[in-house]
């Protein structure tokens, strides 16, 4: 009776396992695509707005580069959005065809990027900090012949209790999450109803 309850057991197992691979790869995806808008640079928005927007502006070269970051209050090691916008100082039209490499400072080096393309003239990326306190962020602009500017602004990271978390990082993920939690508790449930069913089998 106990090898039968075992190889129904492992069919039905087999019947699960089936069943949650769609839902997991979709599951897998989702995390995908929410890792994806995290990590990578983009230039969705338009130009910088708002009454944060730090601004730098060489006259010499008639550029004018804006800049702003996401959350107001930045959290120790957890993204922060940098934006920037590089504009031509006379018209306000972006800037096409860039390399943008930062480099962020608090004293020592805490970060420095690659050269990043930049085709529209605006463009973000996420970076995280290590400490609280005053970090200075320096922004080199090249085209494919000279350089056009070497920008600095500044972010300043409070002081913050223990456990703070940053809900703008965490929100794409709890999706994720929450169908993960709920197709094992789903197959758990399902195990465990099988299971009693066939003890009553076996006790009658």
């Amino acid at each position: 009776m106990s090898l039968m309850l075992i190889d129904k057991l492992i069919r039905f197992s087999s019947r699960i396992i089936f069943a949650v691979i769609p839902a997991l790869r979709i599951t897998s995806l989702l995390i995908s695509f929410s890792l994806i808008a995290i990590i990578y640079p983009n230039s969705s928005y338009a130009h910088v707005a708002g009454n944060r927007t730090q601004q730098w502006i060489n006259s010499q070269e008639n550029v004018k580069i804006q800049f702003t970051y996401e959350p107001e209050k930045p959290l120790i090691d957890s993204p922060t959005e940098l934006k920037f916008s590089v504009q031509n100082l006379q018209t306000g039209q972006h800037l096409k065809d860039l390399f943008a490499k930062v480099t962020i400072l608090n004293g020592q080096t805490v970060f420095k990027s690659s050269n990043m393309t930049v085709k529209d003239g605006d463009f973000s990326f996420n970076s995280t900090f290590p400490n609280e306190g005053a970090y200075q962020v320096i922004l080199r602009i090249n085209s494919n012949d000279f350089a056009i500017a070497l920008a600095s602004f500044k972010i300043f990271v409070p002081f913050q209790p223990i456990g703070t978390i940053n809900l703008n990082y965490t929100t794409p993920l709890i999706l994720p999450a929450i169908i993960v939690g709920v197709i094992g508790v789903i197959v758990v449930a399902t195990f465990l109803i099988i299971v009693k069913r066939e003890n009553k089998k076996k006790g009658s």
